[in-house]
């Protein structure tokens, strides 16, 4: 009987002490579960960025766009301003009067600058 009450108070020694190991179950417990919080929050915050960066991309993406489109619309505007005053300019010169005028111009121009250098 002695025997059994000796292995009896040993295996409720063994318990006691496999009882006191687990204690720090519970702290580990918490200290992990405030981690996961942290963890969780950190991950909110990476997922918040990673879409403000998505909508920042689009938002260049949209102005880089709009930017080509207003240069691609200036060139046509001074491409036709351009042609515009060309053909204005071509059909002045197919106009006899406006030839006349030109070379009268012209002459007087030349008879001035012969008569400076003379």
């Amino acid at each position: 009987m002695a025997s059994r009450l000796a292995r009896s108070a040993v295996a409720v020694k063994q318990r006691i002490e496999s009882v006191q190991d687990l204690s720090s179950v519970i702290e580990v417990t918490k200290t992990l579960f405030e981690v996961s919080k942290e963890t969780a929050q950190l991950e909110a915050q990476a997922f918040e960025l990673e879409q403000k960066t998505a909508i920042t991309a689009e938002a260049k993406s949209v102005l880089d766009s709009w930017v080509r489109y207003e240069g691609q619309v200036k060139q046509r505007q001074q491409r036709e301003l351009a042609e515009s005053i060309i053909a204005k300019i071509e059909k002045e010169l197919e106009n006899p009067k406006t030839l006349k005028q030109i070379l009268d111009q012209s002459v007087t121009d030349v008879e001035r600058i012969v008569s400076q250098k003379a």
